[in-house]
């Protein structure tokens, strides 16, 4: 048996904080247990936010494998024991993450769009007209396409697999400027599906030539004219907002 003193915290109706001391017997072979039980724990919200924090970056980890692999071998070529041998892990863990070689394609498609976004976003502060947004949207998509042609081949695989924009933040943002387009007049299409199936499908064919065959200087601004007057503007209203110099946030 071992002596121990054992105190309780408590407080009266005037707030204040008192404390009771009890002696008591405590077995020897339950000591440990009663002083780790007594220890303070990390909270079971911080433990779980922990392992968030690495399923997370694991997960990011996979992608940014993915993107190497395809810029060294190219779409078709890797498989998925390529993309688990590049990132050295189990093939249980991979499993954890993407069920699929498609499934894995098109996270990393929609890290691609994400990424762009992030370009475009300080550009959108500066413009507010819808129209002049898809403008934005359409030549920045192309010209990174053309300096990360790999890149820019994964959207072209995985737009039309994923049904469309290839990432929630990407079918949000141009589902809102085509809906804000209309309401204020710059557009008049009469389905906002077929508005959608157009501007993503020729964006998508609009990429693909642009990395495998020549192109004209202008063939970001000339897709973009094209797009918005499928959209309903005016031949050249249209073209002279896909020529307007693009936004230059500040410094």
């Amino acid at each position: 048996m071992t002596a121990a003193v054992i105190y309780e915290l408590y407080r009266q109706n005037d707030n204040t904080v008192h404390y009771q001391f009890h002696s008591m017997e405590i077995p020897t072979s339950r000591w440990s247990a009663t002083i780790g039980a007594m220890a303070p724990r990390k909270p079971l919200q911080g433990r779980a936010r922990i392992g968030e924090i690495k399923r997370e970056k694991t997960r990011a980890a996979l992608i940014q494998v993915a993107l190497q692999v395809i810029s060294e071998k190219g779409f078709d070529a890797p498989t998925i024991d390529d993309f688990i041998e590049a990132a050295e892990v189990a093939r249980g863990t991979f499993y954890n993450y993407f069920k699929s070689r498609d499934e894995l394609l098109i996270a990393a498609a929609a890290h691609v769009a994400d990424s762009v976004d992030q370009e475009i976003l300080p550009l959108f502060a500066l413009a507010g007209d819808p129209a002049q947004r898809v403008a934005i949207a359409i030549r920045k998509f192309i010209e990174m396409s053309v300096s990360h042609p790999h890149q820019g081949g994964l959207l072209v695989r995985m737009i039309p697999l994923s049904g469309g924009a290839v990432s929630d933040e990407m079918r949000r943002g141009v589902l809102e400027d085509l809906e804000n387009g209309k309401k204020l007049g710059r557009f008049h299409w009469r389905s906002l599906q077929a508005a959608l199936a157009l501007s993503m499908g020729t964006i998508t064919l609009a990429i693909r030539a642009a990395i495998s065959e020549p192109t004209p200087v202008n063939f970001p601004e000339l897709i973009a004219a094209m797009v918005l007057q499928g959209l309903g503007m005016p031949a050249k209203e249209a073209q002279r907002i896909a020529a307007l110099p693009l936004p230059r946030p500040p410094a």
